[in-house]
C-alpha cells in the first residue's frame, strides 16, 4: 500500500492522501487478506484520526483483545473508550461501488 508520492524531478518525499479508490486497489485481490488488511488500517486510522484520538483510550484487534473468549466471533476490533465504554467493531472492506446489506452486518 502506496500512501505517500515520491517526485521523479526532485526525489523528495512528498505526503500524499490517497482516495478511498486508490486505497482499496491497493489492498490484496485476495478477500481473506484484504480484509485482515483493512481490519488494520481501521485500528491505526481510530488511533491516529483527530476525532477519535481524544476519544480512544485502547484499541486491539480480536486477536490481541486480552479477555477475548475465543476465535474470531465477527468482532474485528474491540475499542475502550477513554470514558471507560468498550465497543465492539466489526469492519467491512467491500468495493466503494458495493452496499452492505443488513445481513452481512
Amino acid at each position: 500500500m502506496r500512501l505517500f508520492n515520491i517526485d521523479k524531478r526532485t526525489k523528495d518525499r512528498k505526503n500524499k492522501v490517497a482516495t478511498f479508490d486508490e486505497f482499496y486497489k491497493s489492498l490484496d485481490p485476495d478477500s481473506g487478506i484484504r480484509g485482515k488488511q483493512f481490519e488494520r488500517f481501521v485500528k491505526w486510522f481510530l488511533k491516529n484520526s483527530p476525532e477519535w484520538q481524544s476519544r480512544v483510550e485502547e484499541i486491539w484487534l480480536w486477536d490481541e483483545y486480552p479477555d477475548r473468549w475465543g476465535p474470531d466471533c465477527g468482532i474485528d476490533l474491540v475499542l475502550k473508550e477513554k470514558n471507560g465504554k468498550t465497543w465492539a467493531v466489526q469492519s467491512k472492506c467491500y468495493s466503494p461501488e458495493n452496499d452492505i446489506s443488513k445481513s452481512e452486518i
